[in-house]
């Protein structure tokens, strides 16, 4: 979520600079501005997204977040039926909620919580030729969240994210009985870092986030663990306009040495850049952020762009 994440291979739990709610709740009151955002893309095959974003400090100590994401295809067109007949089009709908509090423990330490909730609707079959949805929500998902300042410099953090998450599905069928399914998500163990250093004498940020999946919906093991690396960098060279690039989702399991032909076929990556410009020139605060990447089968590009408001 972000145009400046994206933007850098999909690395930005550190330090999120803006939408701390979604990437790292720990950090909802790091800072003792508020920030609002707004953003808008277009995904590969027809996908588009939207989201808007506010968080805040209550002194002393409290931080809290509220962000809300949509996701969907409003245009899944040119679908036929098993005889080839022309139906009508359809859409996919994903909302997202995350609501996020925090507490500076220490100086340098802060803990986060987020509350997920869940809505998806998707298009289930036809009834006389009219699109039959199925839909499902959850309340009640959670994000853990530890942020470290090791230095000026160097920023970590550990998550613990989507645990709990989980859709219970009632599909209907053209016969008029409904099928249920219970989805859960797989909890995601995330460590992140961001490191602020200089090149040729300008600003220059890292930031790398690794996810491990270990565990189903269920807390039992899996039986192929995967972690994925993503990383990227911000270099501040203008004063106005920083530019940013990255490489993400990049699969690390056991295939690497014990099977390395799989590995090879079954790689995949995404390549990401843009860039943010501050334009505190228009008005103080106001930053816009582009991102661009391609998606991890190579059928087409992302694009997102946001804008932040600090006050």
């Amino acid at each position: 979520v972000g145009a400046a994440a994206l933007a850098m291979g999909g690395a930005g739990s550190a330090v999120p600079g803006a939408l701390s709610p979604w990437w790292n709740p720990a950090l909802t009151g790091s800072q003792k501005e508020r920030k609002a955002a707004l953003g808008f893309g277009f995904r590969s095959l027809g996908q588009t997204d939207g989201f808007a974003s506010i968080e805040f400090r209550v002194p002393p100590r409290v931080g809290m977040g509220v962000l809300f994401l949509y996701r969907g295809d409003p245009f899944l067109n040119n679908l036929y039926d098993d005889n080839e007949n022309p139906l009508e089009p359809a859409a996919y709908t994903s909302l997202t909620g995350k609501i996020a509090i925090s507490y500076h423990v220490l100086r340098n330490l802060s803990a986060g919580l987020n509350v997920s909730i869940l809505y998806e609707q998707l298009p289930s079959g036809y009834v006389n030729g009219k699109v039959n949805y199925s839909s499902a929500y959850k309340v009640g998902a959670f994000d853990f969240a530890l942020s470290y300042r090791l230095s000026d410099r160097l920023h970590v953090c550990a998550l613990l994210k989507d645990a709990g998450a989980s859709m219970d599905w009632n599909f209907g069928s053209d016969y008029g009985y409904y099928v249920p399914n219970d989805d859960r998500m797989l909890p995601v163990f995330l460590l992140g870092s961001s490191y602020c250093g200089t090149m040729r004498g300008r600003p220059l940020i890292w930031n790398a986030d690794l996810r491990g999946y270990f565990f189903t919906g269920e807390w039992k093991k899996i039986d192929r663990p995967q972690a994925v690396l993503s990383s990227g960098v911000e270099w501040q060279y203008w004063k106005t306009v920083f530019l940013r690039m990255g490489m993400g989702e990049l699969p690390l399991n056991g295939d690497i040495f014990g099977d390395t032909r799989r590995y090879r076929s079954d790689f995949s990556f995404r390549l990401t850049g843009g860039i943010a410009v501050d334009m505190s020139a228009v008005r103080r605060g106001l930053r816009l952020d582009y991102g661009v990447a391609t998606d991890k089968v190579w059928a087409g590009i992302d694009q997102q762009l946001d804008i932040t408001y600090t006050f």
